[in-house]
């Protein structure tokens, strides 16, 4: 019996709050879980909160009080607000345009743990998920009256019905980085970005390096203050040459930045691997995701294999039926688009996982599940990724400046969940807010 064809305001409720089939599901397709006893390691409880829309702009001009003491240069977030994370958060909510994010929390708890061998970093994080479901799908392609679609978009764009992915991501810093241990992720965030005092995209493309003739950019995303002629003040537009960029990145002075995508890389066992300095960038090589959807003649470009997953394409009641896996994984589960097996009402994802290549691809043992209502995310990262060019080499005794974001419950872009700044010592005699403890 053929499922009922769905209109798309059905089908768009039905992912909102459908009940699941399954209290547990495997985000990765492979078994990349590090054999490790997490009983033994300790547990770092943190409260992540909302950071509205507090920039590096705003944190270092007079309207931030703590400006105004004689040692503020070398203070670090936490050593002033340490403890008062629920309270910004709730603040910070409470004081911002939030009206299509009804209802979202102003910080969440999460359970963090470290642990180190003599070649890698592991970090797990445990947290509740304000969503009754994992986000398996992005952007995804609905078959219509004829022709593909991609509907969805997040909450801020599709506040009662979203269709996004969730992401946790960590920025290293080895002390290269001016202010990075004291002011954190705060150092990437400007105004001009997007949902921050949005730069025009005809503004964005004028620019020498960021626009057209540069990185060919249409917005302003994460970049840190060396990379402009003016360090403070609203500097999105000054941008330096690309001849001093350069050398600040041979110089090392990035930040490293890691991001698990709920479905753009979870599916193998991958996160992202970039770095930030003139903007959000990707570590050099083949990524991790890439577009399932030909813009020029508006077509998949892949389906699933039916040899392989029993269907061609996703019904409605697949999306939240945690008993079929339905990442659409490059040579693993997909064969070449055929549009005389697809039916009216059918779904395919808008994005296509892949094994990534080169230094892009240094992040494929990232073990992560959803168990009744929790992500569970655990990082496997090499201390020496032997890609010194793009990511923070680190080594047992070390210490380096991290910060840590979640977007949960389907948000992007400032909406997300945030740490203070903290150092993490690798090893047990190693020094840091955190210290990893040496596996045995």
């Amino acid at each position: 019996m053929k499922p009922t064809i769905m209109g798309r305001g059905v089908l768009l409720a039905l992912l909102s709050g459908a009940a699941l089939n399954a209290n547990a599901y495997n985000m990765s397709v492979y078994d990349v879980k590090p054999d490790i006893d997490w009983n033994e390691i300790p547990v770092i409880e943190k409260t992540m909160f909302f950071p509205g829309l507090i920039t590096y702009d705003w944190i270092n001009s007079p309207a931030h009080k703590g400006t105004e003491r004689a040692d503020f240069d070398t203070k670090t977030c936490t050593s002033c607000h340490s403890g008062e994370e629920r309270g910004l958060g709730e603040q910070l909510i409470k004081h911002d345009r939030l009206d299509k994010m009804a209802g979202k929390a102003g910080s969440i708890d999460v359970d963090f743990q470290f642990a180190n061998d003599d070649e890698h970093l592991y970090v797990k994080a445990t947290w509740e998920t304000q969503m009754p479901y994992p986000a398996r799908i992005h952007d995804t392609l609905l078959f219509e009256n004829g022709k593909w679609t991609i509907i969805g978009g997040d909450r801020g764009k599709n506040p009662y019905t979203p269709i996004y992915e969730d992401r946790f991501s960590i920025m290293i810093d080895d002390g290269s980085v001016d202010e990075f241990a004291q002011q954190g992720c705060w150092m990437s965030c400007h105004r001009g970005m997007r949902d921050i005092g949005q730069a025009t995209m005809r503004d964005v493309q004028a620019l020498e390096v960021i626009g057209m003739d540069g990185l060919n950019q249409k917005d302003i995303r994460k970049y840190l203050p060396d990379t402009r002629t003016e360090r403070y003040g609203e500097s999105w537009d000054k941008v330096k040459t690309r001849e001093e960029i350069d050398q600040l990145k041979q110089d090392g002075k990035f930040v490293d930045l890691m991001q698990w995508r709920s479905t753009r890389s979870a599916p193998t066992g991958s996160a992202d691997d970039g770095y930030v300095l003139e903007y959000r960038l990707n570590d050099a090589g083949k990524t991790v995701f890439t577009w399932n959807f030909d813009k020029k003649t508006g077509l998949p470009k892949f389906m699933y294999d039916k040899s392989v997953t029993g269907f061609y394409a996703l019904n409605p009641e697949d999306l939240t039926d945690l008993s079929k896996n339905i990442a659409l994984i490059e040579g693993v589960n997909t064969m070449p688009y055929d549009a005389s097996k697809i039916e009216e009402g059918q779904m395919l994802q808008g994005r296509l996982n892949r094994a990534a290549e080169g230094s892009a691809g240094a992040n494929n043992e990232i073990h992560s599940e959803w168990n009744d209502g929790k992500y569970t995310v655990i990082f496997k990262r090499k201390l020496d990724t032997g890609f010194p060019e793009d990511d923070k080499i680190m080594e047992v005794g070390g210490t380096y400046d991290f910060n840590i974001a979640i977007h949960d419950g389907q948000t992007t872009t400032r909406y997300h969940y945030v740490t203070f700044p903290f150092t993490v010592g690798i090893g047990d005699d190693a020094k840091g807010d955190v210290v990893s403890q040496t596996l045995k």
